[in-house]
């Protein structure tokens, strides 16, 4: 009998460890299914509380990950790897009830979860295709830096966050080779004496709809990426960095060799671009804006692919569904 306990004790361990999910349900409340998940894979998984609807799952051994990305589909949400660098167990607290949409990240410490990097706004089109959509391996070069360099240059990886309380300061000397994700905020958070967590969350779509701009004037604005009645605060982003140039700096920290060299090599055909004739330099630019899209657009239409091969029939005519009201009411898939 007690064999018996610890071989299975032993095997949800592993499970766990690995993140495999085994599930089964039917219009299931997310939240419901969002526990069962905590419990099989030992991670902790927050849910904004504007995030609703049932979901339908049946995977078997799915990676966690994928298995957040079909129910991001079925609940009009998206998730975030979140690693918070934190003071006291207090202001993660804080933290984590700003995550959850119950206070607002002004005047809780938090106003940095609200930064958004250059290449997510668009700012650098051309290189989308070189973001890392899984928070896997971190190669990193960062000399002497400081703290908000740092947290840029690791945004790189799409799905991770780093986030920093407001007023952390402190230089950063970072030189790494295929380290696990977690590794690089821990050595981070130690270079400026602070704690560290991370968990996954769950948040509506419309929290990236508004981006905060700077006005002529100095006045701020918000402008919308789609039309939204309402925007709460927590809903509001602005960029990470003003400038350009340091953004392909911490964008070009975490790039292995050969990624360093494709973006080199489209930053010179930039330049040469940009030496033409105004009539062909706007034809050539926009002959590369269209590339990039396509490219997105493939890529995201095999992304949606391989979240939904583990899927159930319910799951794909869910989609479709939600697919044609887009288009009957006009909007971009």
């Amino acid at each position: 009998m007690l064999a018996g306990v610890l071989l299975w004790g032993g095997y949800c361990a592993y499970r766990a460890h690995t993140n495999l999910v085994t599930l089964r349900v039917r219009n299931m409340d997310v939240r419901w299914v969002i526990s069962k998940l905590e419990w099989q894979t030992w991670e902790r998984i927050v849910v904004n509380k504007n995030v609703h609807g049932s979901v339908t799952l049946n995977v078997r051994n799915v990676p966690l990950e994928e298995v957040l990305n079909i129910i991001g589909l079925q609940t009009s949400a998206r998730w975030t790897a979140l690693y918070p660098i934190y003071s006291t167990r207090r202001s993660a607290r804080t933290f984590e009830k700003v995550v959850q949409g119950d206070l607002s990240p002004a005047g809780t410490g938090w106003l940095n979860l609200q930064k958004t990097p250059l290449w997510q706004l668009g700012g650098m089109t051309g290189f989308a295709n070189l973001l890392r959509a899984e928070n896997k391996l971190v190669s990193a070069q960062i000399q002497d830096k400081d703290l908000d360099f740092a947290v840029l240059a690791l945004s790189r990886f799409s799905r991770a966050q780093v986030v920093a309380e407001d007023g952390t300061k402190g230089t950063i000397n970072l030189k790494l080779e295929q380290v696990p994700f977690r590794m690089a905020v821990a050595r981070v958070a130690k270079q400026v004496r602070r704690k560290w967590d991370e968990f996954y969350t769950i948040q509506p779509l419309q929290s990236v709809a508004v981006v905060r701009q700077e006005a002529p004037g100095g006045e701020d604005k918000a402008t919308q990426a789609q039309p939204a009645p309402s925007i709460p605060a927590e809903f509001v982003c602005e960029p990470a960095t003003k400038s350009p140039e340091q953004a392909l700096e911490a964008f070009l920290a975490t790039m292995s060799p050969e990624e360093r060299q494709k973006t080199q090599e489209q930053i010179a055909t930039l330049a040469q671009i940009n030496s033409l004739p105004p009539a062909e330099r706007q034809q050539r630019m926009q002959e590369m804006v269209s590339q990039a899209k396509q490219a997105s657009q493939q890529d995201t239409m095999q992304r949606i692919q391989n979240r939904l091969k583990n899927g159930t029939v319910e799951q794909r005519v869910a989609r479709d569904r939600r697919q044609l009201e887009k288009d009957r009411r006009g909007e971009k898939p």
